[in-house]
């Protein structure tokens, strides 16, 4: 390249606003009306006389703007007083998307994050037996932004939550059930095992994700804020296990890590996680994520 001051970027050939930055880099300003619509576009530069011309046609794609998805279709269950943290799911659209409730009200003293979709808190006492019914909105960043909402609720218990340490054939009883997103637990007390659970399509492929080792609860990369070594396992509604993983890199990444694995049926499906040496404390703190069921 051999650009200079008052080269030209052309855009289908018609002159756009260019900034000379170096021999070999231009920048030009391309309007949201030039990127409108989806399809190619012709990119040439115009160095002027003497000895300047016009370069040859770059081809440059301008693919489709997928309206946004929200994912997460069902929400845990909670009870008075408990931490809860669950992050929605969402996709498509012009990044980064942007949270809010488009109606209802969360259970007291949970709150939503417009930039993570993360809804956390402690629950307020007074939502003991009631269901908070609420529809989230995903706003996504283009210029005409595009929007889609999703209706969920928040259940909270009387009883509070009991343990989710069992996998029963056939039913969720025992398990937290969940859908995409991603949940925040931890393995205590000692020997300790979380079973979640979710509804599966036949033939979509399910990606489950631990984050423990790699969570960051403080802001600080350097210091390690779980020492969980995670198992991880995908398990059928007969509990009987399809596949499991350890560690994502063995001795290097103890998180562990099940990806695109493709279900055999539709219905209910188990998500087992314990702690590899059979340990158990508060502060075994682990992220769940999960893409690809219902």
């Amino acid at each position: 390249m051999n650009f200079i001051f008052g080269s030209v970027v052309r855009w289908n050939g018609a002159d756009r606003t260019t900034t000379y930055q170096s021999r070999t880099q231009l920048a030009a300003m391309i309007s949201s009306s030039d990127i409108a619509a989806a399809g190619t576009a012709k990119v040439t530069v115009f160095n002027p006389a003497p000895g300047g011309g016009t370069s040859a046609a770059l081809t440059f794609t301008i693919e489709k703007l997928t309206p946004p998805v929200i994912a997460t279709k069902q929400l845990p269950d909670t009870a008075a007083g408990k931490v809860y943290d669950f992050t929605l799911a969402g996709s498509g659209g012009a990044p980064p998307l942007t949270w809010s409730l488009a109606s209802g009200t969360l259970p007291p003293d949970l709150t939503l994050d417009a930039t993570t979709g993360r809804i956390s808190g402690t629950v307020n006492p007074s939502a003991a037996g009631s269901t908070a019914n609420f529809a989230v909105r995903a706003t996504d960043s283009a210029v005409t932004p595009q929007t889609v909402d999703q209706a969920l609720s928040i259940r909270v218990r009387t009883a509070g939550m009991g343990v989710n340490d069992f996998c029963t054939s056939g039913t969720t009883d025992g398990t937290t059930q969940i859908s995409n997103g991603q949940i925040r637990a931890s393995i205590s007390p000692y020997g300790d095992i979380d079973v979640h659970s979710f509804q599966g399509t036949a033939g979509a492929q399910v990606t489950i994700e631990i984050f423990a080792q790699r969570l960051d609860l403080d802001g600080d990369s350097a210091t390690r804020d779980s020492y969980l070594d995670s198992i991880l396992e995908l398990l059928d509604s007969n509990c009987t296990q399809l596949t499991f993983n350890d560690d994502i890199d063995p001795g290097v990444v103890q998180d562990s890590l099940i990806e695109n694995y493709a279900l055999p049926y539709s219905g209910i499906y188990f998500i087992r996680v314990r702690d590899f040496r059979g340990d158990g404390r508060p502060d075994l703190i682990y992220e769940l994520s999960l893409s690809g069921a219902n």
